[in-house]
């Protein structure tokens, strides 16, 4: 099958994606539906142990989740592709599909991972950066709150009052600050190192047999097996805050306007910027 939004490349088990929706890697509906139909293969492979998601875009992993997107749902646009779970969205669902994989999933960030896109690294095992990344949930100078997983799973990497100043503050955090705060691995100075650094720890998790990889996976699920409640409830809570919040026609015309500059290189590098003006 082939994607519009990104490729794909196998290299014995370790498969790379490479991600790839126009200049700034915004995290449109139609990447979401397509990442579905990857999962979906990837869940009946027997063959691959490891998948690495990186950016083929210069300074961004993903910018953030599509905001022309958001309003065509808003505006009950059939065209968009909708979650088949009752009561959470389409990147929660998302979320829930990768967190289930056989597979080991990495994240590999250089650049920008904002939004949606901060929130698809964080429903992966692993992630990578490099110090001078910046991850960073602006929803709330727009009005609304991170909800397409973001807002659940972040306090569970890096506690409650960190995740709660980075959604509240809405500022870039560098690579060194995600890897402190704990809602990444490691961080490495440089590009170099971290390409280096992540191709060997793929190697090496390739090395080991699905089944092991499976079976060590299985221990943290069933360890977390009893917060299983709280992580869905937390979802809906999430889908149903951003439906109240997103029905404000204040914040509408603020996604409406900043929609006008979204995907464009220089608005996406300054975006803190420009969501400030609104």
């Amino acid at each position: 099958m082939s994607f519009t939004t990104f490729s794909t490349v196998k290299n014995g088990p370790v498969l790379t994606v490479r991600l790839d929706n126009g200049e700034t890697n915004v995290m449109s509906a139609t990447m979401a539906s397509e990442l579905f139909a990857l999962v979906g293969q990837l869940a009946v492979d027997g063959e691959t142990r490891v998948v690495v998601f990186e950016s083929a875009i210069p300074d961004f992993f993903i910018a953030h989740f599509q905001i022309a997107d958001i309003l065509r749902l808003l505006e009950d646009d059939p065209d968009v592709p909708v979650s088949k779970v009752p009561g959470i969205n389409v990147l929660q669902a998302l979320g829930l599909s990768l967190q289930s994989l056989p597979q080991v999933t990495m994240a590999k960030v250089d650049g920008r991972c904002r939004g949606g896109g901060f929130e698809f690294m964080l429903a992966l095992d692993m992630c990578f950066a490099t110090d001078e990344s910046r991850f960073c949930f602006p929803e709330a100078a727009c009005g609304f709150l991170p909800s397409g997983g973001g807002a659940t799973l972040l306090p569970l990497k890096a506690g409650s009052g960190r995740a709660l100043e980075i959604m509240t503050t809405g500022r870039d955090f560098s690579g060194t600050e995600a890897s402190q705060y704990g809602f990444i691995n490691r961080s490495f100075a440089s590009a170099t190192e971290l390409d280096q650094y992540v191709a060997t720890t793929a190697h090496q998790v390739g090395k080991r047999d699905l089944a092991v990889i499976q079976a060590i996976k299985s221990v943290s699920k069933a360890t977390m097996a009893p917060l299983k409640d709280g992580l869905l409830a937390g979802l809906a809570t999430e889908n149903e805050a951003m439906v109240a919040c997103l029905s404000v026609p204040a914040v509408q015309e603020g996604l409406r306007k900043l929609s006008a500059s979204e995907g464009t290189r220089d608005a996406e590098l300054d975006l803190l910027a420009l969501v400030e003006t609104f």
